[in-house]
């Protein structure tokens, strides 16, 4: 990746390839997650319980599901490139459609159709990142796309907080969905499916990269049989079983933590500012993690040891007091940044232990199964809100599940060098 940085910034893969990629699903991730600092305005306004809230927030992850594997068969045979191109404009167009949401049931049937829409991206691109970036670079290369998850929160609570404070949670929602439109036309044109078909990369490297990538499809142990029995492969459904655990907790800590902050008496300006604070450093962790990923060339255990932290960080917050700040945002940012830091050998396993033409199958069930957790997380928290006031439980059995879901992960073979 050093000596690749002094090529021209349009013909080096790893800015062009990742870093539209990167502003790409930056995008995609504030507009699924700008609604939890628009939650209390909007509660307030439409007269929407914690629960039903919860509930209406947890359908984009129903919807999420329906693309999963469909997009990831697609982006295998066909193009990535061109599934992604078409999720990402009408995704924007959904989002900017919130806007007019007036009751409860407008909301739960805009968060399902957006979560249709931003289904398969996640997956598309990840097979993408397979066909541009050999083994040893991999972890790299799925955290340097994966980072604009924790950089996207970083961006978006201070803007939205800002926005909100200054006009309402329409605009907020106006605002963040055109770029999505206008970053569709750089996406048609930067991208290119695979290294062979770039006209603009280097010779001497795409020769290089195309037969390295070559040799490690022919390393790779083929599926028997109909692509479909990949859904079966041990470590497709132990991954599955692990994301849908762990999304549980995360995407409940991510849609409440807001919340929690507001609930402590602070302005909601403040409470942008400091929901940035835990994603910030889940973007550190993120690079400190994937680069020793790849230096070892181990990525089971890396997410396994995050992983398990992040659930201890859950379980250690619930004990920081009620109303306490400061203890509160401690423990919830280290166990973000822990869990946040997984993203890089997590994604890599899968593109390790799968031939490339089912690959895509396969991680469209992990992440299709696991952000079925993020349906239960979000309502499970607001329910728990609803019945006892605060989320003390809620954040125990979030813990809880983060180490499950790392006891799950355990029996994994990751293949050897």
């Amino acid at each position: 990746m050093a000596g690749s940085t002094r090529i021209a910034p349009h013909r080096n893969r790893w800015l062009r390839i990742l870093g539209v990629s990167f502003i790409m699903y930056v995008l995609s991730y504030i507009d699924r997650t700008n609604i939890a600092m628009a939650t209390p305005a909007m509660r307030a306004e439409l007269g929407i319980s914690a629960s039903v809230f919860g509930f209406a927030t947890g359908m984009f992850f129903w919807g999420y599901i329906v693309l999963q594997i469909p997009a990831g068969r697609l982006a295998s045979v066909w193009s990535a490139k061109w599934v992604i191109f078409c999720l990402l404009l009408v995704w924007s167009v959904v989002s900017f459609s919130t806007a007019y949401v007036r009751t409860e049931n407008e909301l739960i049937a805009n968060r399902f159709i957006l979560g249709i829409f931003e289904g398969g991206v996640l997956t598309c691109t990840i097979v993408l990142i397979r066909k541009w970036f050999t083994r040893p670079e991999r972890a790299r290369a799925n955290t340097t796309f994966l980072i604009s998850i924790p950089i996207a929160q970083v961006i978006a609570n201070p803007i939205s907080g800002l926005v909100l404070a200054h006009f309402n949670w329409q605009m907020m929602f106006i605002v963040e969905a055109l770029p999505g439109i206008l970053w569709a036309g750089v996406w048609a044109w930067a991208i290119t499916e695979e290294p062979r078909d770039a006209k603009w990369l280097d010779p001497a490297e795409k020769a290089r990269i195309v037969a390295a990538l070559a040799a490690e499809n022919a390393a790779v142990t083929p599926v028997q049989g109909h692509w479909i029995r990949t859904l079966w492969h041990p470590a497709v459904i132990l991954l599955a079983l692990y994301n849908f655990a762990a999304l549980a907790a995360e995407w409940g800590v991510t849609f409440w933590l807001p919340t929690v902050l507001k609930e402590t008496g602070l302005s909601i300006t403040t409470v942008g500012f400091l929901a940035a604070i835990p994603p910030a450093l889940g973007a550190v962790m993120m690079i400190l993690v994937a680069i020793s990923s790849d230096r070892l060339q181990e990525r089971k255990w890396h997410m396994i040891v995050c992983t398990a932290l992040s659930g201890i960080c859950l379980l250690l917050a619930q004990l920081a007091g009620h109303g306490s700040t400061i203890g509160i945002l401690i423990f919830l940012t280290l166990a973000v940044a822990t869990f946040t830091g997984r993203f890089g050998p997590f994604w890599s396993l899968p593109t390790e232990v799968l031939p490339p033409a089912v690959a895509g199958v396969g991680i469209g069930l992990i992440n299709g199964a696991g952000n079925l957790g993020g349906t239960v997380g979000p309502y499970f928290f607001g329910t728990v809100r609803d019945l006892t006031g605060s989320f003390t439980l809620a954040l125990t059995i979030g813990g809880i599940s983060l180490i499950i879901g790392s006891l799950i992960a355990t029996p994994i073979r990751q293949r050897k060098n």
